[in-house]
């Protein structure tokens, strides 16, 4: 049985009149984006909440973090207030690769019972929540080590910048390449009046003045309150809703044709060799689809950094990064054979994004090609793609979604996953005269609340066992270094040393 995909609708902050938005609490706003887009989507369908909620059998949905709604009891209880009680409920927390992850889920149910429908719904306010100092010191506590991150003022874009940097090392992408290809997707949402970054386009100073690394604000993802709402059923239960006159008898769908996902460990310091668990998502999402790479013709790419779409690209079809990357500097990628578009809408860098929920504007930016969403994107392609995929990353690039769409059903049976090899997890145990070499460093420039103040330098180092070590870097006379010139990643050596208490990081030679 092929799991199928009706519609999409999502929910953004300017549909609500300003003045009385500002004035409601963030549950408030929550629920309101939550319910509106439900609405939105059975609307859409030709149907309400209360037709067709005697057909309803489950409920998927994704933790909102801005507000600390964290568990189960909290998607039972938004089921309820829906009016959809006694309904299967499954909560999804993967991070950015939830809406990916959450569609996965629906598909796996549908799968397994041709009588299911799935609601997949959620929503976030972080923009409405994450105002203070104190808010961004809580992101940070979140995504960083307590004891083997934070105390060396690591935050999240200076981890993924680290990643940026040890990529562009070994692969010859460049800044410039970074640049061109954040121009490139803010122009694609500039004319689009739902996108954040409807008409502001983007100036060299913005693009110039780093935040950690080689990151710019342009190039790192935004935050805006957002919701979406699908409905997944198969085949006879579609016809079965039209039959019985709860949904219109010309509803459209595409075919939710495979899914998969991978972790890795939780925190970056953990991810042995900075290894990525995007490959092994996508071969199971391609091994269950019953397509080939080489079919898809459409994708999105989660952007919670410019480089991320090119290491997340080139990892899912196999090609080089420095090719993905000029590729990109046209919006394309290649797909193996060809290349192909890529985000349309301008991504989560430009259009909206809800932290865990920023993959439902890979949602819509897909659904918007095939005539699916209740609000497209402007920018779509001339034929509906034949086959498509919806990436999510979660965590730093800690855990990765992937999900293919298709117009037409599967002709192939779906096949073994190839055997790719395990990722391993490092535990830092760093002794006080050991000597490493420099895998990483960048320099950060921002770290709001932080106990740390910026400009200082984080650096990720490899010991001959292969275990890494985050620390900053200190010279020979005792004081810290906050730039990596002079630097040679792979090649620099360091000592670690005890300084205030705290393992760092000398440099020798």
């Amino acid at each position: 049985m092929n799991p199928i995909l009706l519609g999409v609708a999502d929910t953004i902050e300017s549909e609500f009149d300003s003045e009385v938005y500002k004035n409601l609490s963030p549950l408030e706003k929550y629920h309101s984006i939550l319910f509106r887009s439900v609405d939105k989507l059975f609307g859409f369908l030709g149907t309400d909440r209360s037709k067709i909620a005697p057909f309803l059998t489950d409920f998927v949905s994704i933790e909102a973090q801005s507000l600390g709604r964290e568990g189960y009891g909290f998607t039972v209880k938004d089921s309820n207030d829906l009016g959809f009680g006694g309904l299967a409920c499954h909560t999804v927390d993967l991070g950015g690769a939830s809406v990916g992850g959450a569609i996965g889920q629906a598909h796996t149910i549908v799968k397994a019972n041709p009588y299911a429908v799935v609601l997949v719904a959620a929503a976030d306010v972080p923009k409405s929540v994450f105002k203070q100092i104190s808010d961004l010191k809580r992101l940070t506590a979140t995504v960083c080590h307590k004891d083997w991150e934070m105390p060396y003022g690591a935050t999240l874009i200076g981890l993924y910048s680290l990643l940026c940097e040890r990529m562009m090392f070994d692969t010859g992408v460049t800044s410039d390449d970074l640049e061109e290809i954040t121009k490139h997707f803010r122009s694609l949402a500039e004319s689009n009046p739902r996108a954040f970054q409807f008409q502001k386009p983007l100036t060299e100073k913005q693009l110039k003045k780093p935040l950690s690394g080689v990151y710019s604000t342009p190039m790192i993802a935004i935050v805006t309150d957002h919701g979406f709402a699908t409905l997944i059923t198969s085949e006879f239960m579609k016809q079965k809703l039209i039959e019985n006159k709860i949904i219109k008898k010309d509803a459209e769908h595409i075919y939710l044709a495979g899914s998969g996902h991978s972790a890795h460990a939780e925190y970056f310091i953990q991810k042995k060799d900075l290894k990525s668990p995007a490959a092994l998502a996508c071969e199971r999402a391609v091994a269950s689809s019953g397509f080939k790479r080489s079919d898809i013709d459409y994708a999105w790419i989660y952007d919670c950094f410019t480089g991320m779409v090119i290491h997340e690209a080139g990892l899912y079809f196999g090609v080089p990064p420095k090719e993905t990357a000029t590729a990109l500097r046209k919006g394309k990628i290649s797909n193996g054979t060809k290349e192909i578009p890529i985000n349309l809408g301008g991504g989560i860098l430009n259009y909206q994004a809800a932290m865990a929920l920023s993959g439902a504007t890979g949602l819509i930016d897909i659904a918007s090609q095939y005539g699916l969403a209740v609000d497209p994107i402007p920018k779509t392609l001339e034929t509906p793609p034949s086959v498509s995929l919806l990436g999510g990353n979660g965590g730093i690039d800690s855990i990765n979604s992937v999900v293919l769409f298709s117009k037409e059903k599967p002709k192939s049976e779906t096949r073994e996953p190839l055997a790719l090899k395990p990722l391993e997890v490092n535990v830092p145990n760093p002794k006080v005269g050991e000597k490493a070499t420099i895998l990483s460093v960048s320099t950060i420039y921002f770290n709001p609340g932080g106990e740390k103040k910026p400009p200082y330098l984080i650096a990720c180092s490899t010991k001959e066992n292969g275990e890494m070590v985050l620390t900053n870097l200190y010279g020979k006379d005792g004081v810290e270094i906050v730039s990596k010139e002079g630097l040679s990643l792979g090649n620099s050596k360091v000592e670690f040393q005890e300084i205030e208490g705290k393992i760092q990081a000398v440099l020798l030679g």
